[in-house]
Order: C-alpha cells, then structure tokens, then sequence
C-alpha cells in the first residue's frame, strides 16, 4: 500500500483506518489461501470478474463480451451477481436489466448468497458462469480471476477504504489470472508498456496476461421505439444529459467526441433510480433547449417504461491489440 497522502488533511487522518481496513481484507484472503475457509466449487467453470477499487473500472461491458464469446461458441453462460441497487420485488439490477436487453439469451441469478445463486443458475442450465464483481468474493469458487484495472489511475490514491479507493491491498493482485486495462486508449505507447510492467511487478507473475483495451461508443438506441441507429446520428446535436453512473465526466467526454453540443447534465448518483419527476424534468430540459435527452445504456435500464424520447448511447468492449484467445476465457 502506498504511504500516507500527506497532500489531503482529511486523507491524512483517515489513513490509519485505510490501513485497518487492509489488513482485514487480507486477513479475510489468508484464511481462504491457508484453507481454513473453504470455497464452493460448481460443476461448471466459473470466471470472476471484478476489480480492486470501487467505482467503474468496465466490469458490466466485460461480463457482456465475455457471455457474447461464450454464446458463440456453443455455450450456455450464466451470470451471477449479489444484485445492489435492486429495487424490491425486482429480479435484476440495472446492470443485469441492461445485459438482458442486449442479450435475452443470457442466463442469470442475483442475489448475496452467490453460492446458492451459484447452483440455480448451474440447475438451470448455465454451463459456464461469469461471476460478476467476484474479485473479493472467495465463498465461491472461480476457475479464473478476471482483474479489471483503470489504465490511469489502477489503484487510485494507493490507498484502501475509507481514505482511498481500494478495496483491498494490491498485493490481492497476485490472486488475478488475467488483467485488463480499461480505458487504456488515451494513454501513449511507452506509458502503457511501463504501466503493464508495473503491473507484472506487483502480482510477482512476469508471464501474467494483461491486454489493453477501451469501452468505446458502438452504436445508439432510439427509445422508447427501439430502432438502432449509426454513431454519426449525433453529430452536430444539441443534447441534455441524464445519467447516474459512478463516472458522468467520462459519459460527457465521449459525447463531446462524438460531437455533440452538450447543453445541460443531469447528474445523480451511482445506482440512483429516477423518480418519474427527475424524467419528466430532464425531458422538460431538453425540449426547451431544442435538444436531444442523451443517456447511457445503463441508466436506460432504470427508465423501464419511460415514454419519453431519449437517445441511448451503447458502448462496447474493444481490445487495443490482441484480443485473449478462447482457451485463456477457458472455451
């Protein structure tokens, strides 16, 4: 861990509690690695995707491509996830709301208790799961980590919870199998060669898999109709935006790039559900700046049955090189 943030007064002071919090997020793994909490194995593989900092690193856009390249394949993937930020009597969260519409073939269970999830989503049919934000979950048992780290800022201020971002140490990324370096596009070629040795470094693993990639815009949803259009229908559009993601900045930025006029934002917290009024309000917004309502994938799983105009913008998982074979996905 990196030593104390002498730059942030308030960071300083919580720096003892960060270092607390560490220890007991690795004195949780020991017991797992020393055998003396044991890990449910399903009959399956299982492939954990997941992070060490909280906040977005791209897990929900790996878990869809990683389902997508088992689909092609001939399998039957499942996903599993604890589910937060579910609304009561819902089955998914807006996270697996979105991966159902993208994918309706998709099998999938959430809920806290992921071993028991675990082996009605196998019951059901699932014969290969990804196990959604499963990095620090270690009652159930993965045949691989999938490690999601941000390209800029992997492992935020250094420093764990409450004073950082980290969930853990980063000496837990020595458990991955696999790293992906998200967002990784604005970063210069020496930049990310250095930042891939680093990475090799810290896990002690030389021959580690760490590919480089980026989310990247794909296409856009028209709603509440459903018709899919080309990238380019938002060229030169004036747009208000609605979002409640952990990084609205980056949904702004890649709008802007896209060259759209952005007019207003509506920002909310990650995992806000919109009131009906919150709608109606950034609709209102739009409409009296003669302009388009723009949201996120995501946040439109939240809008359910919205009436509202809106454009949706999708993104995709793409791999700045070589993609990881099917073998390392262990298809």
């Amino acid at each position: 861990m990196a030593g104390r943030d002498q730059g942030n007064p308030l960071r300083q002071a919580l720096w003892p509690l960060a270092l607390l919090y560490g220890a007991a997020a690795a004195l949780r793994n020991w017991t797992f690695d020393a055998g003396l909490r044991r890990a449910h194995h399903l009959r399956v593989p299982v492939v954990s995707i997941g992070n060490l900092t909280v906040g977005g690193t791209g897990k929900t856009p790996t878990v869809a491509f990683a389902a997508a390249l088992a689909h092609a394949r001939g399998r039957r993937p499942g996903v599993l996830a604890r589910g937060y930020g579910r609304a009561a009597g819902a089955e998914l969260n807006d996270e697996g709301a979105m991966l159902q519409r993208r994918l309706p073939w998709l099998l999938q269970q959430q809920d806290p208790d992921r071993v028991a999830a675990g082996e009605r989503l196998v019951a059901r049919g699932a014969d290969y799961v990804l196990l959604d934000d499963g990095f620090q979950h270690r009652r159930l048992h993965r045949d691989l980590d999938v490690l999601c780290l941000d390209a800029e800022l992997p492992f935020g201020n250094g420093l764990c919870l409450p004073a950082g971002d980290l969930r853990e140490f980063r000496s837990g990324l020595r458990r991955a199998g696999m790293v992906l370096l998200t967002r990784a596009g604005g970063l210069a070629p020496a930049a990310l060669t250095e930042r891939i040795a680093r990475i090799r470094e810290l896990s002690g693993r030389r021959d580690l898999p760490v590919y480089a990639c980026e989310h990247g815009p794909s296409d856009v949803l028209l709603q509440p109709r459903g018709e899919v259009v080309a990238l380019d229908a938002l060229a030169g559009r004036r747009a208000v935006l609605l979002s409640a993601i952990a990084r609205p900045a980056s949904f702004r930025a890649t709008a802007t790039a896209l060259g759209v006029e952005v007019v207003a934002e509506h920002r909310h917290r990650d995992h806000h559900r919109f009131t009906e009024a919150e709608i109606a309000d950034a609709a209102a917004a739009a409409r009296a700046a003669d302009a388009i309502l723009l949201t996120t994938e995501k946040d439109d799983a939240r809008l359910g049955a919205a009436v509202v105009d809106r454009h949706v913008l999708r993104v995709e998982l793409r791999f700045l090189g070589e993609p990881p074979t099917a073998a390392e996905w262990l298809l």
